[in-house]
């Protein structure tokens, strides 16, 4: 299963590169910028593998400067891209024996294919804090612990939205919780992102692509800037935007502590918490 998913995802990417090339500006080797997140979950706790897929609309030039050229993509362009993923992944499936060339050229046919490509969420280059909406959600977790609640043996899930059949939530015994959850673990050494382009690691603009997002587009209000903030952020505010707790805030005084120094030698570690009566031994 993991490897059909591998070669789909590759599909998918290479149409989506040519699509935008082909509708993007002429460039000296054009390049794509794009994150694919794999999930394997649906809303109510069951095995679902899907893609989701952030893609700069446009193509980056690979020369000296840093240069982007947006694409100019019509509802066609769309639906022409699905339906060259659905024949290459179909073809696919033939190739690896899971169908047979009747059965593809019969799914061919079919007035609903099964294949959906959806790219009517778009986000301005100013809006930081809709990028950062949108890659949460893509990279979101199977469920909340907030939504977990016991009811005496029992172990409601309460669903995000409601169900096709209007529930809302979900009652399971906790080994059946266990074995749905489970179905949900990576596979070892398999990555759940994949960076494309002029995004992936061993990209020599990435540092480039990286540094220009930091930068204020000059077409925008105060308001816009003011809400476009830097990328780079240190680790307090990271640990505050993930937990919803600023690390930094005194909890008896409430105002913003100021990092000195780090303590790393375990004697002084040990004075330390001796010296404010904290436990010495770990937990």
């Amino acid at each position: 299963m993991e490897v059909h998913k591998a070669g789909f995802s590759r599909i998918v990417i290479d149409e989506i590169r040519m699509r935008l090339i082909a509708c993007s500006p002429q460039t000296t080797l054009p390049q794509i910028g794009a994150i694919t997140f794999i999930q394997h979950f649906g809303n109510a706790l069951n095995y679902h593998p899907h893609f989701h897929v952030i893609v700069a609309d446009g193509v980056f030039s690979s020369g000296e400067a840093l240069q982007f050229y947006e694409a100019f993509l019509t509802h066609d362009d769309i639906e022409d891209t699905q339906n060259c993923i659905q024949k290459r992944v179909l073809n696919l499936f033939c190739r690896r024996g899971l169908f047979d060339k009747e059965s593809v050229e019969k799914m061919l046919s079919y007035e609903n294919s099964g294949f959906s490509l959806d790219a009517k969420v778009r986000i301005e280059s100013w809006d930081k804090e809709g990028l950062e909406r949108l890659i949460r959600y893509c990279a979101r977790p199977p469920f909340k612990s907030e939504n977990l609640r016991w009811n005496g043996p029992w172990l409601i899930s309460r669903l995000p939205k409601p169900s096709r059949t209007g529930e809302t939530f979900i009652q399971l015994e906790p080994v059946d919780f266990l074995e749905k959850i489970s179905k949900f673990v990576p596979y070892p050494r398999r990555h759940r992102r994949h960076y494309h382009g002029v995004l992936a690691p061993s990209s020599p603009m990435r540092k480039k692509v990286a540094a220009c997002a930091q930068k204020r587009p000059e077409h925008a209000s105060e308001q816009m800037q003011e809400s476009a903030k830097k990328a780079s952020r240190n680790w307090a505010k990271l640990i505050a935007r993930i937990y919803e707790v600023d690390p930094l805030i005194c909890t008896d005084c409430g105002k913003e502590m100021k990092i000195v120094a780090f303590v790393v030698h375990s004697a002084q570690i040990r004075r330390i918490l001796s010296g404010i009566n904290w436990p010495l031994d770990i937990p």
